[in-house]
């Protein structure tokens, strides 16, 4: 009788967890959009996701040159899998060069880490909108801040 109890009590809290945690998002949705970060050495990255697995990735590694390529994605249970690099062609005019190798990976809090190579520390990203709203947070935060001109 007591395991049985146990057994029901072990059952009604998994159940409950699964209700309190939603399920992993996969549409593409969650990662569609423009992202954008800084690295070391003057390093800018930007990636651009469609809704529809298909994206650009930008990324300048502080030379003034871009690195390019277009991809295929997924959203694999909210983790960016990319499934195909096309690396863009040389153009001079444009300063671009082609991206061969790159990996995307999911950080935490809905951010990106996206590394090209083993001797750079890579770009951390964030989807510009979110960067945006956290501007204008701090901007607003600031201008609470700032010191109150006195009348006399």
């Amino acid at each position: 009788m007591r395991s049985l109890l146990i057994l029901i009590v072990l059952f009604v809290f998994v159940k409950s967890a699964y209700a309190l945690t939603p399920l992993p998002d996969s549409s593409p949705g969650f990662f569609s959009g423009e992202w954008a970060g800084a690295g070391f050495h003057g390093a800018y990255c930007y990636l651009n996701l469609n809704t529809d697995g298909r994206g650009l990735v930008l990324i300048d590694n502080g030379a003034g040159d871009w690195l390019a390529a277009r991809i295929h994605w997924r959203n694999k249970q909210q983790s960016v899998e990319v499934e195909e690099i096309i690396p863009l062609r040389t153009s001079t005019q444009m300063r671009i060069m082609p991206l061969e190798l790159f990996t995307l990976k999911t950080g935490f809090n809905q951010s990106l880490k996206l590394n090209w190579n083993s001797s750079s520390e890579g770009c951390n990203l964030l989807k510009i909108v979110q960067t945006a709203n956290l501007l204008n947070q701090a901007r607003n935060v600031m201008n609470k801040l700032k010191p109150q001109k006195s009348s006399q």
